[in-house]
């Protein structure tokens, strides 16, 4: 029941704020809440809902998805939380906010790593793509949910299709080192070659890194030659 409580609290709060209600310390947002810096925002929802529903408001406020309301810097609004929570308050923060950022669609997910901004732009698609056969296996996901999330992350990259192209060149590379694991065979019937001519595209786009040489270390590259694939020269 204690888990309940959180979620009604949020909802009251988010949808105070969509309606343009006045609100006060009590019963939501206050009028002129979309107004104060990120700092002012965390620190009036830490004094007003529990450290998990701060964490939930502060990711999805730098997503957008808050109506009316936005985060314009995710990092000074969690050092805010993190300077501020102690003991069980801050570790319940912290795990929630991990949490949330994990369990994020695809796109989504992407779109929070880069506001953060600790991981190399260049490299942020190919790191997901290479967690993402984890994901599937954690969440359970059928070839089909992957397909749909896929899809979506496309539709997202639209403008940045290297990006896209990164990412599938990482999941197809782990694919093929965790061929015949634990994982239903559909997966890795359907996803070995996904989208293969947006993976060219971005070969063609970038010859030089398609032409670069295989690693040379032994624990980088497969021993047999029939399992060696060039999309992991990408990796170097």
């Amino acid at each position: 029941m204690s888990r309940i409580i959180p979620i009604l609290m949020m909802t009251a709060l988010l949808l105070t704020a969509a309606c343009g209600g006045k609100g006060n310390n009590s019963d939501g947002f206050p009028e002129n809440f979309s107004t104060l810096s990120d700092e002012q925002k965390v620190t009036y929802m830490m004094e007003h809902a529990p450290s998990d529903s701060v964490a939930r408001f502060i990711i999805y406020a730098a997503l957008g998805k808050v109506p009316g309301i936005h985060i314009d810097s995710l990092n000074i609004a969690t050092l805010k939380a993190y300077e501020t929570y102690t003991d069980t308050a801050l570790q319940t923060f912290s795990w929630e906010f991990d949490r949330v950022s994990e369990e994020l669609p695809l796109h989504d997910k992407m779109r929070l790593r880069a506001i953060i901004g600790t991981e190399d732009p260049q490299g942020l698609g190919l790191t997901l793509g290479l967690e993402y056969l984890n994901q599937i296996r954690v969440k359970g996901m059928t070839a089909d949910e992957v397909t749909a999330e896929l899809d979506s992350l496309k539709k997202a990259c639209k403008d940045s299709p290297d990006e896209y192209a990164r990412f599938l060149i990482g999941f197809r590379t782990v694919l093929r080192y965790d061929r015949n694991s634990d994982m239903p065979k559909e997966i890795y019937d359907r996803f070995l070659a996904f989208d293969e001519d947006e993976v060219q595209a971005y070969y063609s786009r970038n010859k030089s890194v398609a032409s670069k040489p295989a690693p040379t270390p032994t624990d980088t590259i497969p021993t047999s030659t029939d399992d060696y694939d060039p999309e992991t020269d990408i990796l170097l």
